[in-house]
């Protein structure tokens, strides 16, 4: 018996037929008017933090060793005068290896080297000054990540956030009154917001201080922060009616 076949004009009849049967509704998309606005607060930090290194190298081990815990002895019995809080010193990083240096293109071993980091948060400014030209005084190695902050950081940032949307609602509005429309309910929100910053490009520089000579011809250490800025941006879709 023969196969049965449908003829091509048949099957091509029945296609254009399923393609013009009713299918889902298409629901149109409703106007909107997309806004952003901007809010930023300024102010002036509360705390430092700083990070100090003492670092020996020497013929043996625990002769380095010795001499980084003496140094970090006294940079701690000095920073807990400043920064009396539980958490405000601590021992971040110990560290201790072989140290090399190449003579006449051959690596040379010169001796082992031990360093401790002590990290010190200072929650009184005016005590920051008196406190460094304290610290230089004794055989530390450097002083690094020198920031700024503030106590209150969190709650600046959502400040922020709202002087960023009262803008971006204040924006709407006013593209609506130019168009002669009227802004309806908001149909999306985002924002996004950078940490606090001493500049206006979203990060806050940390100072790090190489103590290769600590002579100051007699004048004193002081560290002048900046203004700390918290920046906010929002994006607002409001419908109109």
């Amino acid at each position: 018996m023969a196969p049965f076949r449908i003829p091509l004009f048949v099957a091509s009849l029945v296609l254009g037929l399923s393609g013009c049967q009713p299918g889902a509704p298409v629901t149109a998309t409703p106007r909107q008017v997309h806004s952003v606005g901007y809010g930023h607060v300024t102010v002036y930090p509360d705390y430092a933090e700083l990070t100090v290194d003492a670092a020996f190298t020497r013929p043996r081990l625990k002769d380095a060793v010795a001499e980084v815990q003496r140094v970090v002895d006294q940079v701690l019995t000095l920073s807990k005068r400043y920064a009396p809080g539980r958490d405000d010193v601590r021992v971040s990083s110990t560290s201790s290896n072989k140290e090399f240096t190449y003579v006449k293109n051959k690596e040379v071993f010169t001796g082992f080297n031990s360093t401790q980091s002590v990290t010190v948060r200072i929650n009184d400014l005016r005590q920051l000054s008196p406190y460094m030209e304290e610290l230089l005084a004794t055989p530390i190695s450097r002083i690094k990540d020198l920031r700024y902050g503030h106590s209150q950081a969190d709650s600046l940032r959502r400040e922020a956030d709202v002087l960023a949307l009262n803008d971006a609602v204040k924006t709407a509005d006013k593209i609506c009154a130019a168009l002669h429309v009227k802004r309806g309910e908001v149909l999306e929100v985002s924002d996004s917001s950078s940490p606090e910053s001493s500049n206006s490009y979203g990060y806050q520089p940390a100072a790090n201080i190489e103590l290769y000579s600590k002579s100051f011809g007699g004048q004193g250490f002081k560290v002048s922060p900046e203004l700390l800025r918290f920046d906010s941006q929002c994006s607002l879709s409001s419908a109109l009616d």
